[in-house]
């Protein structure tokens, strides 16, 4: 256990000794639930990331988009024959609105740049508009994923009684828990926090089981209604004064990961040879981190690279172009010639200036073409200046990290999963601002996917389209519909053996259904998430709340580790309490109010983030 200076004698972390929901005074990474909206983009402009993500599955594709044989097979897959490409065919974007040549070669021309990025940093970027996520398949190496397979397996899956595992509640048996952080978290009024500052290490945290003040739970009223402080402008339900996640810390000072606070969930002694496995995953993540938060960066209205610029329709009306700003000017000329009239002439004359101009409307509208848009030039120029040294550097203080690690089984019972819905991570004080997914263990599966959407700037496309009699042609380009949430589907991304997926807060995230392959045998898919805490504000962590579960002290206890006990409390070890700290029955009851409270927090999210679109004028 490591004391505090006088001058760090009082913790300050949101909900103990700062307010639950306090922002720091500098800048911090952007959230989906605090403002981000970046411009929307066009569908057509979706389908070009769409068929660039599904290229960069194929095999050797940064030495393949260098082969003109080879990309003129991939054009006639693109531009003649959609939609056969991986991750491309569940959406409709090309089958509706057309995919050309031009799109086609801007693709290419972009992947040729990404191919080089690639050679260097071993990772590519997809779906980069405004934010990007980041893929590999081989950061991480196939020897390194063997052993973390029999590892993982040997430390939390051989020998466990089926009455011993974590199921996770209402999977219906599917989604198997190992390391949860839902399970046994920081809890505001239960939970024991040390004292004057002290910190734990790994080597002596079971020691300090149970000791600690208990923190307390409340609101600070004073600080939520400061003008001084972005989370007033949103609901107080994005935020829990309940549970907390409990992130690891995490050490970088030699360069490399080193987890130096245990792991929620995860014994520092008995399952410590995980620990140096899961910081190998975590110098992986690590990179792909810094370029997507450098991407995404801090500005809730960011730049956002479109490759298609469309602000408006317009349409062929017969021999010329025509935009419908222009019948709008017409309409005002004609309102300003009869703004002196007397009230009932004007009327009359509205009435049958409305009823000229809808019939005005009905035949333009029969015959007119909406034109579809197309990228512009592709220029490497374009791009750098607007990410221009994107690159975040977020290790220098050390990480805060969440770790979890989860199986999904299937079985010829079951031999389907449902998928998940459209979720951001964590609550509001939790600050997680990214996520990095390994797949480590995929076995008797299909294909299977995870989907990105992202929020847009209803106003943008309001803007648009004010003062325009026709608003079909901004939904038709920009996939989006009147009164309906303003949320713009990017694409999926493959979720296959040994790939690394990183992406930020920003984008909410769905797992896609998949089932057996063999339909006669189970099947499984295993993965290890980490969460990352925004660098820019630290949150309660395992070096603050000594280890709470039961099973960890008790085991403590019987080995003579802890040191010498009052009676009450040996007797308590007599009798198999199981309450102190706290035991698996109160762990799992706590859970399920987590769950249920996590569960309210999806459908406010999309509440404050997906304004609905609407096009009334004003």
């Amino acid at each position: 256990m490591e004391s505090a200076t006088d001058g760090e004698r009082r913790l300050q972390r949101p909900g103990v000794g700062l307010p639950i929901d306090h922002k720091p005074d500098g800048p911090i990474f952007c959230s989906a639930v605090l403002g981000w909206s970046p411009q929307p983009s066009t569908v057509r402009e979706r389908s070009m990331l769409a068929v660039m993500n599904a290229l960069t599955d194929k095999p050797d594709w940064e030495r393949k988009v260098f082969d003109d044989t080879i990309v003129a097979r991939w054009r006639t897959e693109a531009v003649y024959a959609p939609p056969p490409l991986n991750s491309w065919s569940e959406w409709t974007f090309t089958t509706r609105q057309g995919f050309d040549d031009a799109m086609f070669d801007f693709c290419i021309a972009e992947i040729r740049d990404k191919a080089t990025f690639y050679a260097e940093k071993r990772f590519v970027r997809v779906f980069d508009n405004a934010a990007a996520v980041a893929k590999s398949d081989v950061v991480v190496s196939a020897s390194f994923r063997q052993e973390l397979v029999r590892v993982a397996a040997e430390l939390l899956e051989d020998g466990v009684p089926d009455s011993k595992k974590d199921w996770h509640p209402g999977s219906d048996g599917q989604v198997l828990d190992l390391v949860h952080p839902s399970l046994f978290p920081f809890v505001y009024g239960r939970s024991r926090i040390l004292e004057n500052g002290c910190t734990l290490g790994l080597d002596d945290c079971l020691a300090a089981a149970g000791r600690g003040e208990t923190a307390s739970r409340s609101w600070n009223k004073k600080i939520w209604g400061s003008k001084k402080n972005v989370c007033r402008y949103w609901d107080k339900s994005l935020w829990s004064n309940r549970f907390q996640w409990l992130p690891c810390e995490v050490d970088f000072t030699e360069g490399k990961a080193r987890i130096i606070s245990y792991i929620n969930n995860l014994h520092p002694i008995r399952q410590r040879a995980l620990y140096p496995l899961i910081e190998q995953v975590m110098d992986a993540a690590v990179p792909l981190w810094e370029e997507i938060l450098g991407y995404t960066g801090t500005d809730r209205r960011p730049d956002t690279y479109l490759r298609m610029v469309h602000d408006s329709p317009y349409y062929i009306y017969g021999d010329r172009y025509y935009d419908d700003d222009e019948d709008e000017d017409e309409d005002d000329e004609d309102e300003d010639e009869d703004e002196d009239d007397e009230d009932e002439e004007e009327y009359d004359e509205e009435r049958w200036e409305t009823n000229s101009r809808a019939a005005r409307r009905e035949k333009l509208d029969s015959n007119r073409e909406l034109i579809l848009p197309s990228p512009k030039p592709y220029a490497q120029d374009d791009r750098e200046n607007v990410f221009k040294g994107c690159k975040a550097n977020i290790r220098q203080q050390g990480l805060q990290i969440i770790v979890k690690l989860a199986n999904i089984h299937l079985t010829p019972d079951k031999p389907d999963y449902p998928g998940g819905s459209w979720h951001v991570e964590g609550m509001s004080n939790e600050w997680i601002c990214a996520t990095a997914i390994y797949y480590y263990d995929c076995d008797n599966v299909t294909e299977s996917y995870l989907g990105f959407r992202q929020n847009a700037d209803s106003e943008a496309l309001v803007q648009g389209a004010e003062g325009q009699y026709d608003y079909g042609g901004i939904e038709y380009l920009y996939g989006v519909r009147q009164e309906e949430a303003c949320a713009q589907n990017l694409g999926r991304v493959l979720t296959q053996e040994g790939r690394l997926i990183a992406f930020p807060n920003v984008l909410q995230h769905r797992v896609e259904p998949f089932g057996l392959q063999d339909q006669s045998r189970p099947g499984h898919r295993k993965i290890l998430a980490l969460f990352l805490v925004d660098p820019h504000q630290r949150i309660i962590s395992t070096a603050n709340v000594p280890p709470q579960r039961h099973d960890w002290w008790a085991e403590e206890v019987v080995n003579g580790r802890i040191g010498e006990l009052p009676d009450e409390l040996t007797e308590m070890i007599t009798l198999s309490a199981d309450d102190w700290p706290i035991g698996m029955e109160e762990a799992k009851e706590l859970r399920e109010h987590l769950m249920v409270e996590r569960t309210g927090h999806v459908h406010h999210v999309d509440d404050a983030v997906f304004d609905a679109v609407n096009f009334c004028e004003h």
